[in-house]
């Protein structure tokens, strides 16, 4: 024999409560499913943002590949990228591929800077959404 749903006010209280919980359960399933699985579209990662070179005689040239990886499903690219001086060159992959890595090459002149600290910020433009702008930095003392 199978039960009917009866208009009495306290099955219709439990049936919205059973479908409460059916609700709840379906969204934390789901949730957690979302929570394991790669991101949609691409992404970026910086394995080392900030490159503390230490200390180094005046007019040397500071150099450091910042590596950065696309754990996304789609292709990854670098619009543009900016340094805070002309002290400071990068050289960059356009696309970085599905799962690829690539390496964003940073070399910074040290000339006139002797006796000073030295701080050089490489903005990274991507066509990540929430990542458009990824800031990666060159740090040491010029002696």
């Amino acid at each position: 024999m199978s039960k009917q749903f009866k208009g009495g006010h306290g099955n219709k209280k439990n049936h919205m409560k059973k479908l409460s919980i059916k609700i709840i359960f379906t969204a934390g399933i789901i949730w957690m499913a979302a929570a394991g699985m790669s991101y949609a579209g691409a992404d970026i990662m910086v394995e080392e943002p900030v490159f503390l070179f230490g200390s180094v005689t005046e007019g040397t040239q500071v150099i450091h590949d910042f590596i950065i990886s696309n754990p996304g499903d789609d292709v990854l690219s670098i619009r543009k990228v900016v340094t805070s001086c002309g002290c400071t060159v990068a050289d960059y992959p356009e696309t970085v591929s599905p799962g690829g890595t690539g390496i964003v090459h940073v070399q910074g002149n040290t000339s006139g800077y002797g006796g000073r600290s030295f701080r050089r910020q490489i903005i990274i433009r991507t066509n990540v959404p929430g990542k458009e702008s990824v800031r990666l930095q060159l740090e040491g003392v010029v002696k």
